[in-house]
């Protein structure tokens, strides 16, 4: 909510501080270099204006956090790490529908990534026997796509490369196709059983997160036309 509220605000401090963006001409031909921020990481494109209101975008962006949390589990506390990661190698064309408007379609490499590593906590009282955190044991999740190559589609307003100004800034909404999660479970100890393939845990689990197969993307750029032709 945060990430959503500061791009949203920088496309209106942009479009405000630039009014006359929005009056360029339709015909922006040139190279120009972008900087963008959006929910997908921060990074640089390189813009090309080849024909009319075309443009194509060659660009790269990362992102990437990572947070501790416990949990309680049948009697027992887990501590553990959840390592974000998202982020393409992307190449994208636009077509400039109006002067303020635009419609963006390609695929990118697809650098998303979800780690979750853990540890037993605490102890486990078995009648008796008390069995250690060490016996319980450590796991270990990991969350690909199953499309390395993913299709995006947006729409977006502002340019992508300006016209009769160098300086060009957009607001742009759209998602990366994922395809289904592939989910990669490995443990040990007491704990094993759970990665266990006979146990069909990872597919019960990928079965659970299908739904959530298209990564949504808010970005924001500004971009400066290094040459005209």
């Amino acid at each position: 909510m945060k990430t959503l509220k500061v791009l949203i605000l920088s496309t209106l401090v942009c479009f405000l501080a630039l009014p006359d963006l929005s009056a360029q001409k339709t015909i922006s031909n040139g190279v120009g270099l972008a900087v963008k921020a959006s929910t997908n990481g921060i990074g640089i494109d390189a813009v090309y204006g080849f024909y009319k209101n075309m443009h194509v975008r060659l660009g790269f962006e990362k992102l990437g956090f990572n947070k501790d949390f416990s949990f309680d589990q049948d009697e027992v506390t887990y501590d553990a790490t959840a390592d974000f990661k998202t982020g393409s190698i992307s190449l994208l064309f636009d077509y400039q529908i109006a002067r303020s408007f635009f419609v963006t379609a390609g695929a990118g490499w697809n650098l998303f990534n979800v780690d979750v590593d853990g540890k037993a906590a605490s102890s486990l009282q078995f009648g008796d026997v008390m069995v250690s955190p060490d016996k319980i044991g450590t796991f270990c999740f990991v969350a690909d796509p199953s499309l390395k190559v993913s299709p995006y589609l947006g729409i977006g307003f502002g340019r992508t490369l300006g016209s009769l100004k160098n300086l060009a800034c957009a607001f742009e909404i759209g998602g990366f196709y994922q395809g289904s999660t592939d989910l990669t479970i490995t443990a040990d100890g007491l704990l094993s059983p759970t990665a266990n393939p006979d146990q069909k845990q990872a597919e019960k689990l990928e079965g659970q997160i299908s739904q959530y197969n298209i990564y949504p993307v808010l970005k924001f750029s500004i971009s400066y036309k290094i040459v005209n032709f």
